[in-house]
């Protein structure tokens, strides 16, 4: 097994419009000329590599490049038709159903050796494999444990009664430009009012917009922001445990449970290698080695039935709501209008 970052790979086997970024490529497995199986993902590797590695583990003859870039350029990517990946992953899942729902995705037939929630796939061509909790992090030297706020509710009052504290020392995803982030403000929309009265009150506080849940963590730790809402929760996981600094909070009135999904494209040719890398990564030994060996969840945690509070994000066309333009923009300007005061 190998594993190396190679620009050289952009090159050779990655022929995409200025569009796509890609921010890094991870090679496992066999070295080849072309890879057998080119995974592009939005999924930091430091979160997926063990997964990648487990499964060059098991077949170590198959070549794979996994590429990372944001989900917003996967998205125009795809859409486009402008890459040779033979999966996509993304975060964002409102835009994998998007392109899924727009005839981009290949059906594939596997679920008879799977067992999967009925909440986790559409159709036969998009599959979540993990969760992800969507919390808040934050500066743990400045929280005592008795403030901590449990719902977004107690977080409206405690920042309306610390303004002068917490004014220019808040940090979230700018939905304008993170696939994940619009994603997870649409949902908090949907899910509770309780959204916009805490937007308007972090608006008035003058709050910093990020791109990245890296970013975010990386300003909390070095005290640069006190808190940091919506985080994806195994970054936040991770970094906290290497960064003290970071104390990660998880919402009791509710808490979003982020999918991450795969699909193959319409123009793969060949999907023999990603069927197989899909049925590992959905069957009970992938499920069982992402709950035990990453931060990730698998889609039969334990977590769910011990915490009603999580709620996983459902796969189904709901997601494709706040996508229409009309409906978008109108949101983007409420989010506007509160956020950016």
């Amino acid at each position: 097994m190998r594993y190396l970052i190679s620009t050289l790979l952009i090159i050779l086997h990655i022929n995409v419009a200025v569009a796509l970024t890609i921010e890094t490529n991870h090679s496992y497995g066999a070295a080849k000329t072309v890879s057998d199986l080119r995974i592009l993902s939005s999924t930091d590797i430091d979160v997926f590599a063990p997964v990648l590695r487990a499964y060059s583990a098991l077949n170590p003859a198959v070549s794979i490049t996994y590429s990372t870039a944001s989900s917003s350029d996967i998205y125009r990517a795809v859409s486009n038709a402008e890459h040779d990946f033979h999966l996509i992953m993304s975060s964002a899942m409102d835009l994998q159903m998007k392109l899924v729902n727009d005839g981009f995705a290949k059906p594939v037939s596997f679920l008879e050796r799977v067992n999967l929630p009925d909440w986790s796939h559409w159709q036969n061509k998009l599959y979540g494999f993990s969760l992800e909790p969507i919390g808040m992090v934050v500066s743990a030297s400045h929280f005592n444990e008795g403030d901590l706020p449990n719902t977004r509710r107690e977080l409206v009052s405690f920042l309306r009664a610390n303004q002068a504290n917490f004014s220019r020392k808040i940090v979230t995803y700018d939905v304008t430009s993170s696939g994940a982030g619009f994603l997870f403000a649409t949902q908090d929309a949907r899910q509770s009012n309780s959204f916009w009265r805490l937007a308007e009150v972090m608006g008035g506080l003058a709050p910093h917009l990020s791109c990245c849940s890296g970013a975010m963590l990386d300003a909390v730790n070095q005290g640069e922001f006190l808190l940091a809402y919506n985080i994806i929760g195994s970054y936040a996981e991770k970094r906290s445990r290497l960064q003290k600094n970071l104390r990660v909070i998880y919402f009791q009135d509710y808490t979003h449970m982020l999918l991450r999904t795969v699909f193959i494209p319409r123009n793969v040719t060949n999907t023999a290698s990603a069927n197989d890398f899909l049925t590992f990564l959905l069957n009970d030994v992938g499920q069982n080695f992402i709950e035990q060996e990453t931060d990730m969840l698998s889609l039969r945690s334990d977590v769910l039935t011990d915490n009603p509070h999580y709620k996983p994000i459902r796969l189904d066309t709901g997601l494709l709501v706040y996508l229409d333009r009309l409906k978008r923009q109108r949101f983007l300007d409420e989010w506007s209008s509160a956020l950016i005061q």
